[in-house]
């Protein structure tokens, strides 16, 4: 993979500070230079630049343009380096294809499915009776799509994902490997001394824009439908229950884990191994910081924390006289003495 600096430029709007011909061949982390490479700083004034450092090209942001700077390299000066090294990697990533091309011929796909144009399907992979996949959707080796799945267009589904039978993929999704579409709700009823089992016979749906990193699991709903909303992107590890409603453009980091008929607002952002129970409402722009237990719902826009989860400023308060209670419980004795004589 080659790349000028002209073209890096015209990728990013970025403009240019040195040789537009130079060729780029590495993209670069900023502790790992390449004298072909290309790296970002996003805050230069909090970096510092060692000895020796040699890069073949760097975005900087344009306050930057008028510092004098220990380096001797071509510079792509943008209002936000992060953002424009990110286009960069995009570009990059899209011309390295990940995936063969066509329908492999182990590929095991019903003749009752629907395939849309330019669809790839790997190794193994099963599409069942109903199936209907989008247009450019790619299918890696030994993915399981049940009955009746309908799948949009551009989505990407990694090796080993299970999306069954009814779920509802829509357009530009992407299952990470181990991803569990659409197993069946965790819903038992105790009868005559034994769990019997609550057929689940409602699906998930999957809005635009999702990604669903790998091992996670979204259970199908009871009856109507168990939604993440569009832009919501899911870390590894995390469990969505059944007849969860999860808004748009949420984040749930690892281990995460949602009880049933819970639902999240917009902007709702779940930190690590963050618990929340059923039953609840979550408002919109809420943030839930890690390890975190939720037992109430919560109104728009207040962040919460601890076990059970409490609104920031107050179990900030809390703990501050936790740390102090050694202290505390030291002057209740000696009270108790003084009273006691």
């Amino acid at each position: 993979m080659e790349l000028t600096l002209k073209q890096a430029a015209e990728i990013t709007g970025a403009e240019i500070n040195g040789d537009e011909n130079f060729v780029i061949r590495h993209i670069c982390d900023l502790t790992e230079p390449k004298p072909d490479g290309v790296c970002y700083v996003s805050h230069i004034e909090k970096v510092s630049i060692p000895a020796g450092f040699v890069t073949g090209a760097v975005f900087l942001p344009k306050t930057a343009k008028s510092m004098p700077l220990p380096l001797k390299t071509n510079f792509l000066y943008v209002d936000n380096p992060e953002w424009a090294f990110t286009q960069l990697l995009q570009y990059w990533d899209a011309q390295t294809p990940k995936h063969t091309p066509g329908i492999h011929s182990t590929a095991v796909i019903s003749p009752s499915a629907k395939l849309g144009k330019n669809v790839s399907v790997g190794a193994y992979s099963v599409i069942e009776d109903g199936a209907v996949i989008g247009d450019n959707t790619i299918i890696f080796p030994q993915v399981y799509i049940g009955k009746r799945v309908q799948i949009g267009h551009d989505c990407i589904l990694y090796p080993q994902v299970t999306v069954r039978e009814d779920c509802v993929l829509k357009n530009r999704v992407i299952l990470q490997s181990g991803a569990r579409i659409g197993g069946d709700g965790f819903g038992f009823i105790f009868h005559e001394g034994r769990h019997q089992k609550i057929p689940q016979i409602g699906n998930v749906i999957i809005e635009d824009d999702v990604e669903i990193q790998a091992n996670s699991c979204v259970d199908r709903a009871k009856l109507a439908h168990t939604v993440v909303g569009a832009n919501t992107k899911v870390d590894n590890l995390v469990q969505i229950a059944h007849n969860v409603k999860v808004g748009q453009s949420c984040i749930m980091c690892s281990q995460v884990g949602i009880a049933g008929t819970t639902t999240l607002g917009n902007g709702v952002v779940a930190a690590g191994q963050v618990g929340i129970i059923g039953h609840l409402h979550i408002g919109n722009g809420v943030q839930i910081a890690a390890q975190s237990g939720v037992t109430c719902d919560i109104p728009d826009g207040v962040p919460y924390f601890g076990t059970p989860a409490k609104p920031m400023k107050e179990m900030l308060r809390i703990l501050a006289v936790q740390g102090k209670l050694p202290e505390i419980y030291k002057e209740l004795k000696l009270i108790k003495k003084a009273v006691e004589k």
